[in-house]
């Protein structure tokens, strides 16, 4: 058994019968002999020992059957193989075997080569399907791992969870049940598949003693819809199948739980689908947990942004309808090259962020009602390289640079603060440096009043291939021909 003794539990009333067994099995060299005489013996060692191989006969006495033994077996380990010998045989007992899963069958006397065969052959099946098992939870935790990893989005990442667990563990329905605000309930996150009837739905919804019990417990749980109802049906309504509910574990917590219903019974479940319904658990709280610290981080990020933008506008009083509407300018410019959304939201962050190094300006030029001297000129061609200066240490602004430190270039190369030409000035600073000229002419300054829109559209057209990306200036135009600018005041017809 894959490099390690198997166990094999031989459970007889008669101790003649179970000495020549155990004698007879002990002959394989991978295969650990346990022996009980009797069903309370036999339950006691089931509890304290993995058994993968069961011999058990019939009649054990005292009113016991090895058939109890058998399901017993089976409960704690579905993967057990299970050999009954008896001499009295019926079909009844046969039928009972086979519904519990049973491997093999013998009637006393027997050949003790066959029951070594048997066990041999027992062994054998499952060692190949717990390999199986493992290379098959390893393809769908890597798929599932690959799946998740390639976004932070919660609702996603439930929706690829409940996917893996109706392909990968062959469940006919799943659901996904998060803590609720309180930290004593559960909130159902995700949900697919069949929900046969009411016993279903309550188990999938979370509203049943056994999500409440893994929800406490931390402990996953599986249960034979056939040990208990919840409503009054009758055995022929009630469809015979097995409920799993397996807690969702980040930092030792509970954060939820995930329930699997499967047709079949208890029998019919090995090991390592029980393994893999665990692992695919500890994959989504891993995931889940990671998506909540990332809309945590996302928050923060979005918070500091609007701290950096406040702190302008407490110093500039004209900034803040400027860098409102110049982003909106931007992002109309950028949405009509293409720019997909990812790129649209950093063009949001970075387009409130572009003016932050006006911190840097001293308030009597950032604010003076006149014309700027050659020196306060100076200064105020600084707030480029100071922005830059204030966010490049942190990762997450990292995307702002282009925006912040190159919307002064010109295309003609006599911009600042490098001196950029033609398409070396990143396509952020480009698009920017439209927007921002458009929104400063026709904006009131300390200094002077806004002009009309005609007047900025004519400086566009003017300034086009020597200040401005032609191509940049031309998008603009169409938009404002398709009077797709609907924050300006109006429209030039």
């Amino acid at each position: 058994m894959t490099g390690t003794c198997a166990n094999a539990l031989v459970v007889d009333d008669d101790p003649e019968i179970i000495q020549v067994l155990a004698e007879c099995l002990g002959q394989e060299d991978d295969l650990n002999i346990y022996t009980a005489t009797s069903a309370i013996e036999a339950t006691n060692m089931l509890s304290a020992h993995r058994v993968d191989v069961l011999v058990a006969d019939l009649y054990l006495g005292e009113g016991s059957s090895g058939v109890d033994i058998i399901r017993r077996a089976k409960e704690l380990n579905p993967e057990t193989v299970s050999i009954m010998i008896t001499g009295y045989p019926t079909l009844e007992t046969a039928v009972s075997l086979l519904k519990l899963g049973g491997f093999d069958f013998f009637v006393k006397p027997f050949e003790l080569n066959a029951v070594r065969g048997a066990v041999r052959r027992g062994l054998d099946r499952l060692r190949l399907t717990r390999e199986n098992m493992r290379l098959r939870e390893q393809v769908a935790i890597s798929r599932l791992m690959q799946a998740v990893g390639s976004t932070v989005e919660l609702d996603e990442i439930l929706e690829m969870v409940i996917g893996t667990a109706l392909r990968e563990l062959s469940a006919d329905a799943a659901s996904i049940l998060l803590k609720d605000e309180t930290g004593n309930g559960l909130e159902l996150r995700g949900l697919d598949g069949r929900v046969a009837d009411q016993n279903d739905a309550e188990f999938l919804y979370g509203r049943d003693d056994l999500s409440r019990t893994v929800l406490l417990t931390g402990s996953p749980k599986i249960l034979d819809r056939g040990q208990f109802d919840m409503f009054e049906n009758s055995p022929g309504e009630s469809p015979s199948c097995v409920y799993i509910s397996q807690p969702l574990l980040a930092k030792g917590a509970v954060i939820g739980i995930l329930n699997l219903v499967r047709q079949g019974q208890i029998a019919d479940l090995t090991e390592g689908a029980f393994r893999s319904a665990g692992l695919v658990a500890g994959q989504a709280a891993v995931a889940i947990e990671n998506a909540r610290l990332y809309k945590n981080l996302h928050s923060a990020y979005l918070d500091t942004i609007a701290s950096l933008a406040n702190a302008i506008e407490i110093r500039d009083s004209y900034t803040r309808g400027h860098t409102d509407r110049v982003r909106l300018a931007a992002e109309a410019i950028a949405t009509k090259l293409g720019w997909d959304s990812d790129r649209l939201f950093d063009l949001w962050m970075c387009c409130t962020l572009h003016d932050v190094g006006k911190i840097g300006v001293p308030d009597r030029i950032l604010n003076k009602p006149g014309k700027l001297t050659d020196e306060e000129f100076r200064i105020m061609r600084t707030h480029p390289v100071i922005g830059a200066k204030i966010v490049e240490d942190v990762p997450f602004l990292g995307p702002a640079l282009p925006y912040i430190l190159y919307h002064h270039e010109r295309w003609d190369g006599a911009g600042y603060p490098e001196g950029l030409k033609g398409e070396d000035i990143p396509i952020e600073g480009r698009i920017l440096s439209v927007a921002d000229t458009f929104d400063a002419i026709i904006s009131d300054r300390p200094y002077r009043k806004g002009g009309p829109i005609e007047r900025a559209v004519d400086e566009l057209k003017l300034h086009a291939g020597t200040q401005f990306d032609p191509e940049i200036v031309e998008a603009f135009l169409e938009l404002l021909s398709e009077h797709n600018l609907t924050w300006l005041p109006s429209n030039p017809e």
